[in-house]
C-alpha cells in the first residue's frame, strides 16, 4: 500500500462531525503537504489532527478546512524538527 493510500484509509470522519465533510478534507491535505514539504505523512497527519482539534469550538466551522491548511503550511514552512519522509525512487 502506498503512503497516500494508507493516509486516506485512516481518515474516518464521522457523520456527527461539525466540520463540513466530517473532517475528511484532512486526508488529501496530508498527502499533498507530505509530498510538497518532504515530510512523513504520519507527522503531517498528527499535526493536522492537533490543528483540527484547536478549531473544535469555532463558531463558524465552514472555514475550518482553509484555516487548518494555512496553519499546517505555516508550521511546515518554519521547518520545525520533523521526521523527514524517506525519498522514494
Amino acid at each position: 500500500m502506498s503512503a497516500a493510500a494508507g493516509v486516506v484509509a485512516r481518515d474516518e470522519g464521522t457523520p456527527g462531525d461539525r466540520v463540513p465533510g466530517g473532517g475528511r478534507f484532512l486526508a488529501p491535505l496530508v498527502v499533498r503537504l507530505a509530498v510538497e514539504y518532504g515530510v512523513d505523512p504520519d507527522v503531517v497527519e498528527e499535526l493536522g489532527a492537533t490543528v483540527l482539534e484547536s478549531f473544535a469550538g469555532a463558531r463558524v466551522q465552514a472555514f475550518v478546512p482553509v484555516l487548518v491548511e494555512k496553519r499546517l503550511r505555516e508550521t511546515l514552512r518554519r521547518g520545525q524538527p520533523l521526521r523527514a519522509w524517506p525519498a522514494q525512487g
